[in-house]
This record gives structure tokens, sequence and C-alpha cells, in this order.
């Protein structure tokens, strides 16, 4: 008896990590993630990178153990084509994409400022890009993913009105698999610590960080967790130590 025990804690990791179906396997995720980047990665005329979001919602089995995201198996890619998404996020006067599978969003300039990509996706909260994704395919595996973290003066301000919060809300009642996906962070954020702001997004849907094809990490910061510290600015860290 207690060696079955035993065996079961060093297997429950693993087996725990796709249960039910309701969480991301973070391999395949970290691929997804990658396959987004090659493809639909927002970049300025010098060939640099631009702040941009996407967001899918695909087949379960296509977020699960082993699946491996190319050309001609995932987001149906004759119809979400590459140049049509970018060039739409990339006109900052829409910057605004809504396909069948996928959506996404660059920044839309306005006179004083400009609209960030979360914020075109995830408002208005009850009929956003992202609420019409989503009733597509109501038990998908839905993956939200920003080149840069969520602002924290804006997108995290749940008093704001281009706050994401409310469309994060909606978000969770869907059934199916959920990850909300950051890569690089906010450059007005680098100084802050975003421990409680993050935390607001894990209160609706999981949060990951992921920075290459093969580094993603779950930042955690379910009820009393903190926020994993890969999760949060490097300077943060060092303080902590």
């Amino acid at each position: 008896m207690f060696l079955s025990g035993l065996l079961l804690l060093f297997l429950l990791p693993d087996w725990t990590e796709g249960i039910g179906g309701d969480t991301v396997d973070i391999n395949t995720l970290a691929r997804i993630i990658d396959f987004v980047e090659q493809n639909y990665k927002r970049v300025d005329k010098d060939g640099h990178p631009r702040q941009y979001a996407v967001a899918i919602n695909v087949p379960k089995d296509q977020c699960q153990q082993n699946f491996n995201p190319a050309q001609n198996n995932f987001l149906r890619i004759s119809q979400e084509n590459a140049m049509n998404v970018k060039n739409a996020i990339t006109d900052e006067t829409n910057a605004l994409y809504q396909g069948t599978e996928l959506i996404a969003a660059g920044t839309r300039k306005k006179k004083k400022y400009n609209m960030h990509s979360e914020s075109l996706l995830l408002n208005p909260a009850d009929n956003s890009p992202m609420t019409k994704l989503l009733n597509r395919r109501r038990d998908g595996c839905s993956v939200f993913y920003t080149f840069e973290s969520p602002c924290v003066n804006t997108c995290l301000d749940e008093t704001g009105r281009h706050s994401i919060l409310k469309g994060l809300e909606n978000w969770k009642e869907h059934s199916g698999i959920k990850a909300f996906v950051f890569k690089n962070f906010w450059k007005y954020d680098t100084e802050k610590d975003p421990q409680t702001e993050f935390k607001q997004i894990v209160a609706h849907v999981p949060l990951y960080r992921c920075e290459s094809e093969t580094q993603c990490y779950a930042c955690k910061g379910e009820g009393n967790t903190p926020i994993d510290a890969q999760c949060l600015p490097q300077k943060k860290i060092k303080d902590e130590f």
C-alpha cells in the first residue's frame, strides 16, 4: 500500500497537467506560441517587433500532449492567411483581424493615445471579438497571447474604460481549456511589481509566460499562492533575493 501511494506521488505532477482536459499541456503551449510568432508576429518596416495580441479557439486535442502545430493541421491556415492577418493588425486605423479560429490586434491610433491590443480583442466585454470567437466552439481550447504583458495602469485597472478584466471574467465561463499567455513585459511596467494585477488575471484564467519554443512557465498565483518569479520583471526577482 505504501509503495503504490509513493508511486502515485511521483506520477501525480505529469498526470494532473491535463486532468479532465481542463489544462493546456505546457509543452504543446510553447509550440503553439512559437507557431503564432513564426506566422503572425507584428514587425515594423525595420523588422523590429511591435506589440500585438492573438487569440485562438481550436479543438481541445490541439492543446493536449504531443500535438505539433503545423501549416497543414492547425488554424485552417488557408483561412487564417498570415499576410492578411499581419496587414490587418499593422493598419493602425483599425488594427483588428477577425477570422474563423483566430483573432488578432495591433494598436489602434487615436488622437491622444493608442488603444492596446488586449483591449481591442476583449472589449466591449459582452460583444467583443473574443466573445464571438468563443461562441464558435463552446468546448474548444482557447489561448490568448499578447507579445507584451497587459499594462498595469490601463488594461488591468478594474475601474478604467479600457480594462480587460470584465472580458476575462466572461471568458472564465467558457467550458474548454483556457490559457492567457505573454512573452515580454510592457516597457513601462518593468520597474513595477505586477503581482497583484497578475493575480487578477489568474482569478479568471490560467496565466503563462512563454519566452521560446522550449520555455513556457505556469505563473501560478491561485488563491494565496504567489505569482511565479519567472513571470515577474527581473528587477523584482533580484529585489526578492
